[in-house]
Order: C-alpha cells, then structure tokens, then sequence
C-alpha cells in the first residue's frame, strides 16, 4: 500500500523582498554608470558652448554694434563740421591778372602853325589817313602878302650885294695899283660885307615866310585814323605866338590816333617785378569781345617803382591789324609770369590775423581724430583769392576755410573738402576744450 506524501504547502515571499534578494538585478547601475560617463559630459558642454555662441551671435553683438554706432553717431553729431582747403605748390608760371586800359601807340593835336581862314577841309573821324595825306587847306592872304614883300627886299638885297661887289674889287685893284690908300679899300670891303649880311637875313625871312605859307596845308604826320575834327569853312585860325604859345586849346583843327598797334599800361606790384622782362606774353580781355582773347607783349617797363603805390608802371603792345580794338577800352590784363622759385599758395580765406599775429587753423590727424592746431605762418606774395606762404606750410595740409572766431586749439572737427557741401551745423556749437 502506497503511501501518499503530503504536499508541503508553499510560502508566498514578498515581491519586493525577492527582488532585492534577486541577484539578477545587480548589473543594472553599471549600465546606468556606463551611459552617464565623461563623453556625454563633454557632449553636453560643447552643446551649451555652442548655444551661448549663437545667443551673442544673433542677439547681443547685433546689439552692441548698434549702441557703439549710435555712440559713434552721436560723437560725430556733436563736432562741429569745417570746410577745408588743401594747401599747393606754385606752378613754374604763375598767372597775375591785372587792370588796364588799351591807349594809341602814337597820338597827335593837330594845331594850326600860321593865320588865316580854312579854305576846305577833307576828312572827318573816323577816317583812315596815310601819312602826308592832305587833312585841310588854309587861306592866308597876310602871309602870302608878307611872302611877296620880303623876296622883294630880298631881291633889292641881292641887287645891293652885287654893287658893293663891283665897288670893292675896283678899290682893291687900285689898292694894287697904289692909286687909293687900303683904308678906303677896307671901306669898300666892309660895305660889301654888311650888304651880304643882309641880304643873308632877307633871305631866311623869305624862307621863314615860305614855311608858314606851306602850312596852310595841313598834313597827316602819320598813318592812324581820325578821331577828333575841330574845323569848318570860314573858321578863322591862329598860330600861338610869344605869350599865347601854349594857349592851344582853341586852335587845335584834328586829333589823330595810331591804332596799329596799340600799347597798354599795367602797375606790377613790387612782388612780382623780377618776373618783368621784355618778352613776357600778357592775355587780354574786353567786354567788346567777351568770347575773344587778344594777346601781346610787354616791351618795356619804368625801370623803378612808384614810391607811393609800390608798382612797376610797365608797357604791353598790342597787335591791332583789323582795328578791332579801339583806344580807350579797359582790358582785364593776364601777365603769363614764370616764377623761377616755386612756393606755397593757399586760399586768402584761410588766413587768420588776431593780436596773436597771422595764423592758419591746419587739421591733423590724431588717433584716428581730426583735430585743430593754429599755426603761425609768414606771408609773402598776395595774389587776390590766394597768398603765397614762406614757411612751415607743406604742399596737401589741410586748412579750414573762414574759420570760426570760437574755434579753439585741440577741437574735434569733421572734416569736408573745399569742393564737397557741407552737412547743416548743429545748433549747438562745440563746446571749447
């Protein structure tokens, strides 16, 4: 007979007490401890590093460029903008622009040189006359009178020479002869003397009144044109004689004027005399001809300077062979002078004179600032909008034209070329430093 074993009743264990006796469970923190190790630090720092780059990358450096440019915007807001010029050296030739007024070469008043009355006269202004062109005619009937009788006692003169001839070479051979004494032929002699000295001083009386018969042909001196007339038919004229010699005003019958070529006279101030030499080419213009440039030369000069204006008075001629200019016009005059000792010329406008002396606000550069410094100059030459300066100047500095009376040494300034325009001030200048 079998025996049935009894079936051992078994015992639920706790799931939480089992599971932590379950040896199963033990590799679980070491691969937790592998994932978590040093890689995935570095991972998650490079993830953060790259992070904060784009965040300064697209949020604070876009900021920061913009506050330093409105800074930078603001500084140049608040300097106060000047117009500068630069500073150059003088060409070899230096052009001296001067006044002047275009004269004849040649001019002359014609005067009446004996009395009587005009006959006819031939020619008006504005005529072209040659030399020894007939001008007018003059009747004389005094003078020709006067002519008739003096060769009238100049031919009794002559009659009188040819007695006392005869007389005294009869007395000189009787002197030979021993039949008269050689006093008495020494008589004779001088009477034949005294009788040629007479007829020697009728003579030039009737020459003397032959010359003033010839002027009643009055003649042009020389070529040129009329430009004066003082004359008509029946007018009475007289020769100025003893006291009313040089009462010539009411005689005076034509005015002729050279007009081929012309000459012009320019004062040279002092600084510019060593360029005046004859040769020189000098360019003129005249509101007749605004589009035109005529030329000449200067031919010669006084030789010594004015001692109340300081110039060079000095002599251009002026070819004129189609009379197109005429005496009297002003001529703006430009003297091509070669300066044989280049300088520096800057605009007159960037002078400064104050009880400081003469001064020039020049900018310079300084650390990336441009900032003004007052320097004093020494001035040479003036040449009307620009000045020559002898020192301390160099060729491309840059000065501040008009310069303001509160600019101060040392002051930011922005800068703008003479030929760019400039941005409106700032209702506030800048303050002194």
């Amino acid at each position: 007979m079998s025996t049935i074993s009894p079936i051992p009743k078994k015992n639920p264990t706790p799931a939480p007490a089992a599971a932590a006796a379950s040896p199963a469970a033990k590799p679980q923190p070491a691969a937790m401890r592998k994932k978590g190790g040093p890689g995935f630090l570095i991972l998650l720092v490079v993830a953060l590093l790259a992070l904060a780059g784009l965040v300064y990358y697209f949020g604070i450096a876009p900021r920061l460029a913009a506050s330093a440019d409105l800074a930078r915007e603001q500084s140049i807001s608040n300097q106060r903008i000047v117009i500068y010029a630069l500073a150059r050296m003088t060409a070899p030739q230096v052009v001296l622009p001067l006044p002047g007024t275009l004269e004849a070469f040649q001019q002359a008043s014609i005067y009446a040189r004996t009395n009587g009355y005009v006959k006819r006269w031939l020619v008006d202004i504005g005529d072209v006359v040659h030399e020894g062109d007939l001008l007018a005619e003059l009747d004389t009937p005094e003078v020709d009178q006067e002519l008739s009788q003096a060769r009238a006692t100049a031919e009794e003169a002559k009659a009188a020479v040819g007695i006392a001839q005869i007389a005294a070479d009869r007395w000189n051979k009787m002197v030979q002869a021993h039949a008269v004494s050689q006093e008495e032929a020494d008589e004779k002699n001088a009477t034949l003397n005294e009788a040629k000295a007479t007829l020697n001083a009728d003579e030039a009386n009737v020459r003397q009144l032959t010359a003033l018969e010839n002027f009643k042909r009055i003649v042009a001196p020389f070529t040129g044109t009329i430009t004066f007339r003082n004359i008509e038919v029946g007018n009475l004229v007289t020769a100025p004689t003893g006291a009313n010699a040089s009462a010539t005003g009411t005689t005076e019958l034509y005015r002729v004027a050279q007009t081929d070529p012309l000459r012009l006279y320019v004062d040279v101030p002092e600084a510019n005399t060593r360029a005046i030499q004859p040769g020189v080419e000098a360019d003129l213009h005249v509101q007749a001809y605004p589009d035109q440039v005529f030329h000449g030369e200067v031919v010669r000069s006084a030789g010594a300077l004015d001692p109340t204006s300081r110039t060079l008075h000095t002599e251009i001629r002026v070819a004129n062979p189609d009379g197109a200019l005429l005496p009297g016009t002003y001529a703006e005059v430009s003297l091509n002078l070669v300066d044989g000792d280049p300088a520096i010329l800057i605009p007159a406008n960037t002078l400064i004179v104050n009880s400081a002396g003469t001064q020039v606000a020049l900018i310079q550069n300084i650390d990336g600032e441009d900032k003004i410094h007052f320097l004093p100059v020494k001035v040479g030459r003036d040449f009307g909008t620009e000045v020559e300066i002898l020192e301390d100047v160099k060729e491309g500095d840059r000065l501040v034209t008009n310069p303001p009376a509160d600019m101060s040494e040392g002051a930011v300034v922005t800068a703008k070329p003479m030929d760019q325009p400039a941005a409106p001030a700032p209702a506030n200048p800048a303050p002194k430093l």
